[in-house]
C-alpha cells in the first residue's frame, strides 16, 4: 500500500509473536544487560516480581511484526523518527504479542510530491489483550505512481 491508500483512521492489525525466556535472555545479554532481564533471583525481587523482556525488545519484535504484515513496505522510505513511545506494562515469556495499528495523521510532501508522511500508532498487546506498549512512528511513504 501506499501513501494514498493510508487514510487517517486506517487500521490493521499484526499477526503473533510469544517472546520466549532463551530469547530475553539473549536479547538482554547483548543490549540491556540489567539484573530483570538476566537474572531470575534478582528479577524475582525486582518490582516486576520476574524475568521481563527489554522494552527495546519489545519494540524491535512490535516493528518485526508491522513488517510482516507488509502493509507500507513497499512504498517505505524510511522513518524521520517516533513520538510518545511508552511501555505500559512488562513483558514477559509466556506472553503473546499483536499489534494494532491506526493512522492518525497524513501529510503530503510539498518538496517532494512523490512522499507523503503518514504517522501511525502503534499499540502492542498481550494474549490478554492489554496495552503492553504503544508509540507512534512516522512514515515516509511513496505516493501511488501515476498510471
Amino acid at each position: 500500500m501506499f501513501f494514498d491508500d493510508l487514510p487517517v483512521g486506517y487500521t490493521f492489525t499484526t499477526g503473533t509473536r510469544q517472546l520466549g525466556l532463551d530469547e530475553i535472555l539473549e536479547y538482554a545479554r547483548k543490549y540491556d544487560p540489567q539484573p530483570f532481564h538476566l537474572d531470575a533471583d534478582a528479577a524475582a525481587n525486582s518490582h516486576f516480581g520476574g524475568i521481563v523482556a527489554s522494552g527495546m525488545h519489545t519494540l524491535s519484535a512490535a516493528f518485526t511484526l508491522t513488517l510482516q504484515a507488509d502493509i507500507w513496505n513497499e512504498a517505505s522510505q524510511g522513518s524521520p523518527g517516533m513520538n510518545d513511545v511508552r511501555w505500559l506494562l512488562p513483558v514477559r515469556s509466556d506472553d503473546i504479542l499483536t499489534v494494532r495499528a491506526e493512522v492518525v495523521k497524513s501529510t503530503p510532501l510539498r518538496s517532494r510530491p512523490d512522499t507523503g508522511m503518514t504517522e501511525i500508532t502503534y499499540d502492542v498487546l498481550n494474549q490478554n489483550g492489554e496495552t503492553v506498549m504503544r508509540y507512534t512512528i512516522i512514515h515516509m511513504l511513496f505516493r501511488r505512481p501515476a498510471k
